[in-house]
């Protein structure tokens, strides 16, 4: 393959993947198709990056002349700035409420936990044990998981499981 020929992939990818990656940022700003869409954001991102640098390799010679030039400078100052203000804002909110809300709901006693998830300790019991999941009377779904050797976000999954 030669180098024209890498180059041409590389921008194809980048431009390709940079159009993807625009319409499932889109998408999950609007929640639409949440799993999906975080799902192929996420994986396809990791691609992206990985594109990016070919691309970045392939071209960089022309990229080179770009990377000089004010106009380039100036973008990458604002949107820095942009950025770091974003992240002012975040870091003075306080830790997610998401996060917290996670963390209590493993953490507390497995009775409460598993009544906040919509079920109860015979189905839960029942649930587990057909998962082959060993319970006894562990005190939280974090405890449970530990001892499974498994995420406490696999036990939820399976509690939950109509």
């Amino acid at each position: 393959m030669t180098r024209n020929t890498k180059r041409e992939m590389a921008t194809s990818f980048t431009a390709t993947l940079f159009l993807i990656m625009g319409i499932t940022g889109v998408m999950m700003y609007f929640h639409i198709l949440d799993t999906f869409t975080k799902n192929m954001h996420e994986i396809l991102g990791l691609v992206f990056v990985a594109v990016v640098l070919f691309h970045v390799f392939y071209n960089w010679n022309s990229m080179k002349r770009y990377f000089s030039k004010k106009v380039f400078v100036s973008a990458v100052m604002i949107t820095l700035v942009t950025a770091m203000g974003f992240i002012a804002t975040a870091s003075s909110q306080g830790e997610n409420p998401k996060k917290i809300m996670i963390e209590a709901v493993l953490s507390s006693p497995i009775e409460d936990a598993v009544a906040i998830l919509g079920s109860d300790m015979v189905t839960a019991e029942l649930k587990l044990k057909q998962s082959n999941l060993s319970f006894s009377h562990e005190t939280s779904l974090m405890e449970l998981a530990k001892k499974n050797g498994t995420s406490p976000f696999k036990i939820v999954s399976i509690i939950t499981k109509e």
